[in-house]
């Protein structure tokens, strides 16, 4: 069997008519490799995970279309608010009903079968390329008791196709909220509205953002600024790159290795630990995968390269933070925090990364609250396309900084 045939075999009979889920949940605050960061504050340049921005899904406006050997996940419109809709990425929502027997495909098979699935996506044009992502981070917190919670958010970007446009990103604090199944403790605690919490620190000696985070129930006004640096939109390896630049990225797994180890220096892309080869390339192609406006070829490249390198396991169908069902992918990671593993989870039907996280597995140190299995950290996205449709501004917003874009 190729991998397409074997993704039909195994692909659950439930997702062949899985609805459009066209709602907005949840959230994304920032996680360097080195440990999930602190959540950021209003009137700071904007960085995503591993201190970059969370850019965008390139040319899979309608990748389930493209799709013609797997079952439907539907390409709908989204637009940015208040504005006209925009070709964009709509994901399946979640199913409750069994289907039949799952067949577990092996790592290989998964992100091969992505790789096809992406090469037949159709590559579309505009002005912008607007992306929602949502996630969030997980704390411990309470004060009669000790419980988890997870702190959200929303943010769009509109990352401009021009030279000399303007991109931008927004984002609005969702609020906390007791993790599932910590309801409980939560009620013993005195049902409290608002938490202050230790920022984990990652290693001994090293300084959190803050001394504390102090954590609100109740979303935040939505923020945001201008992102780009003359016509550097994002940090790619290490360099600071324009849309153009990721647009001309290589189409093969070979070439667009080499291209992305010339960033590689030992080390993680957002702190000094070291990094073996093969580590660093799953993190930065995850970034890429999830995030950045790249043609349909390199994203397959890049599934047929993480399919070759070691330690990439399969998972099996997963659910994600969003209760979206895909095919999960993992690779051991060790900080001085513990053992974790970054996790993608994909939809090789289409080619669509749905989410990325961090998820501990001998969790120690600053996380050793965490349960083996625990997600401290997720990124999903939930809309992505091409519109001519301007950024929608927040009503407060920081001007352009020295800080450069950075994204992974």
């Amino acid at each position: 069997m190729n991998p397409m045939d074997q993704l039909r075999a195994a692909r659950p009979a439930h997702l062949d008519d899985a609805p459009v889920d066209a709602r907005t949940r949840a959230a994304e605050l920032s996680a360097a490799m080195a440990g999930p960061a602190p959540r950021r504050a209003a009137g700071r340049t904007r960085r995503g995970r591993d201190g970059r921005p969370a850019w965008v899904l390139g040319g899979l406006a309608a990748a389930a279309a493209a799709a013609a050997a797997a079952a439907a996940v539907a390409v709908a419109v989204a637009g940015a608010a208040g504005s006209a809709p925009a070709p964009s990425l709509a994901l399946p929502a979640p199913s409750t009903s069994t289907g039949g027997p799952v067949v577990r495909l092996s790592a290989e098979q998964v992100l091969l079968a992505a790789a096809e699935s992406s090469l037949k996506a159709p590559a579309t044009t505009g002005a912008y390329w607007y992306v929602e992502s949502q996630g969030g981070s997980a704390y411990e917190a309470g004060d009669a008791v000790r419980y988890i919670v997870h702190s959200t958010s929303r943010d769009r970007t509109w990352t401009a196709r021009s030279p000399r446009g303007t991109s931008w990103w927004v984002s609005q604090d969702l609020g906390t909220r007791p993790a599932p199944g910590a309801e409980e403790a939560w009620k013993r605690d005195g049902s409290p509205g608002r938490w202050t919490v230790e920022p984990p620190v990652p290693k001994k000696g090293d300084r959190p953002a803050s001394k504390r985070l102090e954590l609100d129930s109740e979303p935040g006004r939505p923020f945001g600024n201008p992102i780009n640096v003359g016509d550097k939109v994002a940090d790619l390896a290490g360099r600071n790159v324009s849309v153009a630049e990721l647009q001309a990225l290589p189409t093969t797994a070979d070439a667009l290795k080499r291209r992305l180890l010339q960033g590689y220096a030992g080390h993680g892309t957002e702190s000094g630990d070291k990094m073996d080869a093969d580590s660093w390339l799953y993190q930065v192609t995850s970034g890429l995968l999830s995030d950045m406006p790249v043609k349909p070829a390199v994203r397959a490249a890049a599934y047929k390269m993480l399919a070759g390198l070691g330690g990439v396991r399969s998972l099996g169908e997963v659910t994600d933070a969003l209760g979206r069902e895909g095919q999960g992918i993992a690779r051991a990671e060790s900080w001085s925090g513990g053992d974790f593993e970054r996790q993608i989870i994909i939809d090789p039907a289409t080619g669509v990364l749905l989410t990325d996280q961090i998820v501990a597995v001998h969790p120690g140190g600053a996380y050793a609250w965490a349960e083996p299995g625990t997600a401290t950290w997720w990124h999903a996205i939930t809309k992505a396309g091409w519109t001519d449709d301007k950024p929608v501004k927040p009503d407060h917003y920081d001007t352009p900084g020295p800080a450069r874009p950075s994204a992974s």
